[in-house]
């Protein structure tokens, strides 16, 4: 695994790449469809598979007072981004100065400048900079620009036709319904995060599969 702290990473430290954005919370099945187009990409183009996420969760910053239910740790997050195949990554700094970054300013100094960016690949509701101001649409947009690859994946869905979501997930650990919870995972829910969230095993109560 490698990781790169965006703060000190100079420009040029990294090889042309193909950048996966997204929070990762989770790493649930919309995230590992993203990685696993973040690889397919990188491959065909022989460019450096790169998944971008941020330490703290932005909504820390954002909403200090909201209890967020934080599915993973950061040093969880990393850990599974790279079981589903990606060790290249890059983390930002959330904090004040980057929460009043502008859309245009990330693409160009970290996207473009610190990261090398080729090719980009983003999720259908995937926003970033100053109170969100760059959505996909603007996001595609400024790749055309400066000739920059862009990939937007559509929602992955349960059987249902629930799409799958790092909020999703958190309602439904909310509402004790682990199968669901694990459904959207694409894996059983991890001991360290069921301690974490105070999830019991209790019989009749549990139906993700991992208690009798």
């Amino acid at each position: 695994m490698r990781v790169y702290q965006l703060e000190t990473l100079p420009f040029g430290a990294v090889a042309p790449s193909v950048i996966c954005l997204g929070v990762f919370d989770g790493v649930h099945l919309g995230h590992q469809q993203l990685i696993k187009e973040c690889l397919k990409t990188a491959k065909e183009k022989h460019l450096l598979p790169v998944v971008h996420t941020y330490e703290p969760l932005p909504m820390r910053v954002i909403a200090p007072d909201h209890q967020l239910l934080e599915l993973t740790t950061t040093n969880e997050r990393l850990e599974l981004i790279v079981r589903y195949g990606i060790k290249d990554i890059a983390i930002s700094r959330f904090d004040e100065t980057m929460q009043h970054t502008s859309g245009l300013d990330f693409f160009k100094q970290v996207l473009l400048g610190k990261l090398n960016a080729r090719h980009i690949v983003a999720g259908f509701d995937h926003r970033f900079g100053f109170k969100g101001d760059t959505d996909t649409g603007k996001l595609k947009a400024l790749c055309e620009g400066e000739g920059v690859g862009f990939s937007l994946i559509s929602p992955v869905k349960t059987p249902s036709g629930q799409v799958i979501s790092s909020s999703a997930i958190r309602k439904a650990i909310k509402d004790r319904d682990y199968a669901l919870a694990e459904e959207m995972l694409g894996r059983p829910l991890e001991d360290t995060m069921k301690q974490r969230l105070h999830i019991t095993d209790e019989p009749g109560r549990y139906n993700g599969g991992l208690t009798e």
